[in-house]
Formats: C-alpha cells, sequence, structure tokens
C-alpha cells in the first residue's frame, strides 16, 4: 500500500501540524521512550504480534481501521486487553488527498471516523482519543475537526515497510530510527503478507534494548489526555 513517506524528525505531527520536538508536553525524548505503532490491523499476524510483545514486556499503539476491527473483532478486543493502546485509523482508508479538496469533505470525515469509533467501542469497549489520518494525510481544516470530537492527531517519525525497499536494508533503517522520541511506522493488516513486520520488530526492540530506551504506547509518549489546544 503506498503511502507518503514522513520523516518529520523526532516525534509526530499533531494538532497544530509542525514538527513538536521543542513541545513540552512531549517527555518521551527526555526519558528515552520511543513508540511502536501499528496500521491497518487488526489483521492476520496480529496475535503473532502480542505474542512478540508480550514476551519482550513491551506496549505499542495499534491504529485499527473499523473495516478491520469488525472483521476480526474478538483480535482487537485481545489487543485492547493486553493493554496496548487502540487508536482510530478512520474507517476505510480512503484516499484523503483526493478526498480533502472536496466540498464535502468533513462529512465524510465525520462519518469515517465515527464508523471506525463505533467498531472499536463495540469490539474494545473504550473510545480512542487518537487519530491517524490514512496515507498520513494532514490539513489544518482536518485538525480542527479532529479536535472537535475528542482526537488528536499523530503520525509518525520513521516507517518504510510499505515499500520495495529490500528487507535488510528496510530493516537496518528502522534500527537506525530507534531514537528516544520518535514514533516508528509499521503494518500488523492491510496488504498481503507482513510477517516481516515480526522480524523488523524483534530488530527494533533489540536495539532499543542495547540503547537503553524503552518503547510506550503512544498516549505515553505524548503525556496528556484529550486533544490540544
Amino acid at each position: 500500500m503506498k503511502k507518503t513517506l514522513l520523516l518529520c524528525f523526532a516525534l509526530v505531527l499533531f494538532a497544530a501540524g509542525a514538527c513538536p520536538a521543542a513541545d513540552k508536553e512531549l517527555s518521551g525524548k527526555r526519558r528515552g521512550w520511543f513508540a511502536l505503532t501499528y496500521d491497518d490491523g487488526p489483521g492476520y499476524i496480529t496475535g503473532d504480534l502480542l505474542a512478540l510483545l508480550e514476551k519482550r514486556g513491551v506496549k505499542a499503539t495499534f491504529f485499527m481501521l473499523g473495516s478491520s476491527v469488525r472483521a476480526r473483532p474478538a483480535m482487537a478486543k485481545n489487543v485492547h486487553d493486553a493493554g496496548h493502546l487502540v487508536a482510530n485509523h478512520t474507517d476505510a482508508h480512503k484516499n484523503w488527498f483526493k478526498i480533502g479538496k472536496s466540498a464535502d469533505r468533513e462529512k465524510i470525515f465525520l462519518s469515517e471516523v465515527k464508523k471506525a469509533e463505533q467498531a472499536i467501542i463495540k469490539a474494545t469497549g473504550e473510545k480512542p482519543s487518537i487519530l491517524r489520518m490514512p496515507n498520513g494525510y494532514t490539513a489544518p481544516w482536518l485538525r480542527e475537526a479532529a479536535k472537535k470530537i475528542g482526537y488528536r492527531t499523530a503520525n509518525w517519525s520513521y516507517g518504510s515497510d510499505w515499500t520495495k525497499t529490500p528487507e535488510e536494508k528496510m530493516t537496518a533503517g528502522y534500527v537506525r530510527s530507534v531514537r528516544a522520541g520518535n514514533v516508528l511506522l509499521l503494518h500488523d493488516g492491510g496488504g498481503k503478507s507482513h510477517e516481516k513486520t515480526l522480524r523488523i520488530t524483534e530488530a527494533i526492540l533489540n536495539e532499543a534494548q542495547r540503547l537503553g530506551l524503552d518503547p510506550v504506547r503512544l498516549d505515553v509518549l505524548l503525556k496528556g489526555p484529550g486533544p490540544r489546544e
């Protein structure tokens, strides 16, 4: 699945729309934290991924599509019950670079977010509060619309697992990006094959251990519930 590769060094894009490395709320870099995030699931490797994360004793964030949650509600619940953060990735992974130019974009946005939200609540019993748009789409109108319905938006510092990069080179890119304050993006759903997600995750965690860094949930990294003012 083609995505725009965003390399906003040292953290995520959210709320104000700029790289928030200097934001006082973001204590992850100071504490030696970074975040592992997984998009488009739950998918068929999610169970194996949960087992790996449990074995390593770490928590992650799963940006789930409403359509994927409806297909695998029990797995969505397993993610939540294991203590990971379940976040909203809209319902159907539409092309927001096109929709964002349309007159009814806010109506479509609200429908997509709310459909996914309802699926997540039904499966997990908890309303998500962090939103990542498909393909990393972001714009001032969208951040304001998200804020109005109780969401903060978040993208990523590094990700490449949807590209045709050879796995060895891809893994090296992820390992280089294991840095305090960073948000790493991988996929546990969508596409045809994500077994490499397990191998790359293992390599990331090995590097984090070597550097003395701790992977945490994205809400912990961002340090603060609810949308930013």
